[in-house]
């Protein structure tokens, strides 16, 4: 069996990380797979290329262009993602000739696929929802809205909203051009299961969970008394690392709720005891009111260099307000480095509260402040132990071994 996994980039970005930690976990336990991207950054073995012309990509890019132009002009700004593929690609005939037996599709938006394209896959497909995009009018990440439980309309991210508006337009496209498929829909956490099973689009489709994998190998744990010292950390220093990649001005990623949580430590824990590190951020206004030394490591873009970091932090903070499976949060328990998170979206499926983290069970700055001062001010011989719990969470439900055997089960089933 073969099977070809599609994503819009290769490497950049969460969705495409996580997309090629499923390729190779399925590889790496004896899976016959390509993954084939219209950017591939790092070419290699089962790597394909789906890159146009430069005629092609040009037309390509016009489309994209003017389909972003509308969405400029009928969506509320600072309203989260969205996307309204309606004009072709061109890549539907490139990914035929690749002969699948099972089309694994990812993140395919932006200058990757459209609708229209993705409706035409005559062989089984499982689409691995890394937001909930295909279920909705428009956006990848609904918030509060339910309007795709039915089949949307009235989207209040839209400047004019109506019973028939631009996200019951849009939807209504997936419907008809969708609703005829072999489909299995593959959720990375229970929560993003959940989720599909209540959609109008996808509710009646066969729904398999299986979560990312993480390079164990990489992501370990190891002494940071080096890599701390080339920071400037001093041994009595705790430290907490925040991953903000675009997120400092994304609501969603609640950057300014940690923020906020921070400023509530000062007077509670000496400034010299604790250190704010941050990967991934430019320059911010927000950053500035944090009351603790910053170090700001900018885009980090090497894997070994990133699991340092998480090494040399005592925990990683996650104040998401809406999120799937974040591959920061494997990383950083596959480091050893247990994490704080509010209790939302998937983030519960790999943290075990007071075991190898916090979870805050609502989103309140000052029990997300608690938290964080209680992980920071933790004795040691619990620390440890937490440690080690993070470590045990990955080995036992993310390794490789464990979600590649899940996704050959999860393929053969829906080929046979």
């Amino acid at each position: 069996m073969r099977v070809v996994f599609l994503s819009t980039n290769q490497t950049r970005g969460g969705a495409a990380i996580a997309a090629n930690r499923y390729f190779d976990a399925y590889c790496s336990e004896g899976g016959n797979a390509v993954y084939a991207s219209g950017n591939v950054q790092k070419p290699g073995p089962g790597i394909v290329s789906l890159r146009h012309s430069w005629p092609v990509r040009k037309l390509v890019k016009y489309l994209f262009k003017q389909e972003r132009r509308k969405t400029q002009k009928l969506k509320i700004p600072n309203e989260g993602y969205w996307s309204a593929p309606v004009n072709s690609r061109f890549r539907y005939p490139k990914i035929r000739k690749l002969k699948p037996d099972l089309v694994c599709l990812n993140w395919v938006n932006d200058d990757f696929l459209s609708i229209d394209e993705i409706g035409r896959f005559k062989v089984p497909v499982v689409w691995a929802f890394h937001d909930l995009w295909a279920v909705t009018g428009g956006c990848h990440y609904p918030g509060s809205c339910t309007g795709f439980y039915q089949s949307c309309g009235n989207c209040p991210k839209l400047k004019y909203p109506g019973e028939n508006d631009w996200s019951r337009q849009i939807w209504r496209s997936k419907y008809e051009a969708w609703n005829h498929l072999d489909m299995t829909i593959l959720c990375p956490s229970n929560w993003m299961a959940a989720q599909v099973k209540k959609s109008r689009l996808f509710g009646d489709k066969r729904i398999e969970v299986c979560p990312y994998s993480i390079e164990t190998e990489i992501f370990k744990p190891m002494d940071s008394e080096f890599f701390r010292d080339e920071l400037g950390i001093q041994p009595h220093q705790k430290v907490l690392l925040f991953g903000a990649v675009n997120s400092m001005h994304d609501t969603r990623k609640g950057a300014h709720l940690l923020v906020e949580a921070l400023e509530k430590l000062e007077g509670r824990i000496d400034p010299d005891e604790l250190v704010f590190m941050v990967f991934g951020a430019k320059k911010s206004p927000a950053l500035e009111k944090v009351p603790f030394r910053i170090i700001n490591l900018g885009f980090v873009g090497e894997k070994e260099d990133l699991a340092r970091y998480y090494a040399a932090s005592t925990a990683f903070v996650l104040p998401s307000l809406e999120d799937n499976l974040p591959n920061t949060v494997l990383e950083s328990l596959a480091c050893g480095t247990p994490v704080v998170a509010f209790d939302i979206g998937g983030i519960s499926d790999m943290i075990d509260h007071g075991d190898n983290g916090f979870l805050v069970e609502r989103v309140d700055t000052s029990l997300l402040a608690d938290a964080l001062e209680a992980i920071v001010t933790m004795p040691s011989e619990r620390y440890e132990i937490m440690q080690k719990a993070s470590r045990r969470k990955i080995e036992e439900h993310y390794s490789r071994e464990v979600v590649g055997q899940k996704l050959k089960e999860i393929f053969n089933s829906v080929v046979e």
